[in-house]
């Protein structure tokens, strides 16, 4: 087997940008590193056991910041990178030039097809520059094994650190409230504010009230709000189900609404012109955006709410970057009135916090109400209650009354 991508030459140099495969390797018919990195991809959705395609999704999120820095920084493909390549990477995920962060316009963020987009929305924190830095390990490993490279140039750097979950990363519950006061407050006198309003207070409602992983948020349908008739009391209850398409490791998993999220739930759909409570057939999305496209009937506009629902056209929301800014604006809204009235370290705290920090304090909540550990690691998703203790002290906890039993002299605290 030959080359698939013959190496060519400018201005009497070599094309960094074009692939550089060696012969006979295993990734079939590919013209270019970014077909080989579908390949890759391709092959990570078969080995998926259970169907999740979260993993994939996260996958394609890298490989844009990849493809984009070798396009218009590097210069270089990746089939032809050397251990110096890699390290000019990694400083430039450490200290993201001004010109690399994705341009502002009217409605947000730059898109795609849009003058100043880049995939980079902001400076990669510490732990998302690992999870880049260790997709990229992946796909170079695959490719070396697949005899696409003859080396892997990230192989003396290994696959890098895992994130690592920081219990500390939690909201406090009064501190909650205000947010959520603060969004009544600047509701708006048009239609379009308060439904926005009422669709953000639901937002946070979820995020804190079940636990959910932005992905899991988005993915979701108004169908996954069903009730559930226990035999033992008939009695009814409210379950949210986390489809396997949706949850982070394809499982699964269903649990217990409050009062307080079916009530945020209602007064959402009630404002989007929707009955109060949903119904398990409702495939549509759980996120809804107010703004909808014209329907004309009968050469007539639909303007009312019911109708432009019922013929499907209010936009949906389905992205993390979307859920993303919308949680941060609603919570650095609070942050910047908390910071007025001289709460300042409280402000910067709140300032910071992100989606998964309301998926933290839900955790804690629910460990400090007396919910055992495996509870709380069913509720998450978690696949081994180890990941649930780093919300709690458990294991110091399961020291001292070690040493309380073996009556070992500890210091207590005042």
């Amino acid at each position: 087997m030959t080359d698939l991508v013959q190496v060519t030459e400018v201005s009497g140099a070599v094309d960094l940008m074009m692939a550089a495969p060696q012969p006979g390797h295993g990734l079939g018919p590919v013209s270019s590193d970014w077909e080989a990195a579908e390949v890759w991809l391709g092959a990570v959705a078969r080995k998926s056991r259970n169907g999740s395609v979260e993993t994939v999704t996260t996958y394609r999120y890298h490989l844009a910041k990849l493809q984009w820095y070798c396009e218009n920084v590097a210069m270089t493909t990746p089939s032809r990178w050397s251990i110096q390549d890699v390290g000019r990477f990694k400083d430039f995920l450490a200290n993201l030039p001004a010109d690399a962060l994705c341009a502002r316009i009217d409605r947000g963020f730059a898109r795609l097809d849009d003058e100043g987009y880049t995939p980079f929305r902001t400076q990669p924190s510490a732990s998302s520059r690992s999870d880049i830095e260790r997709f990229v390990h992946a796909m170079l490993k695959t490719w070396h094994a697949m005899g696409y490279i003859r080396i892997n140039p990230m192989a003396l750097d290994g696959a890098g650190a895992r994130r690592k979950v920081n219990a500390r990363r939690s909201v406090d519950l009064d501190v909650f409230q205000v947010v959520l006061s603060t969004l009544e407050r600047e509701q708006g006198g048009t239609a379009i504010s308060r439904m926005v309003a009422l669709r953000d207070r639901f937002i946070l409602t979820a995020l804190r009230e079940l636990g959910l992983r932005a992905s899991e948020l988005v993915g979701s349908t108004m169908g996954s709000f069903y009730r559930l008739a226990d035999p033992k009391t008939k009695r009814r209850y409210w379950i949210f189900r986390v489809d396997a398409a949706c949850a982070k490791g394809g499982k699964e998993r269903r649990m217990p609404v409050t009062q307080t999220l079916l009530r945020s739930l209602q007064d959402y759909r009630m404002g989007f012109g929707l009955a109060p409570s949903p119904v398990e057939s409702e495939l549509g999305a759980l996120l809804l955006s107010p703004y909808t496209q014209k329907v004309i009937i009968a050469g007539s506009v639909v303007r009312g709410v019911k109708s432009k629902r019922y013929f499907g056209e209010f936009k949906e929301l389905s992205t993390r970057q979307h859920l993303h800014a919308i949680v941060k604006t609603r919570l650095q809204t609070t942050a910047g009135l908390l910071s007025a009235t001289g709460e300042h370290e409280l402000a910067s705290e709140l300032g910071a916090a992100s989606p998964h920090w309301l998926r933290h304090t839900f955790a804690k909540a629910a460990l400090l109400q007396g919910q055992s550990m495996r509870e709380v690691a069913s509720l998450l998703g978690h696949a081994s209650v180890d990941t649930t203790m780093v919300y709690t002290d458990q294991d110091a906890l399961d020291l001292v009354r070690s040493f309380e039993r073996e009556k070992i002299d500890l210091a207590i605290a005042e």
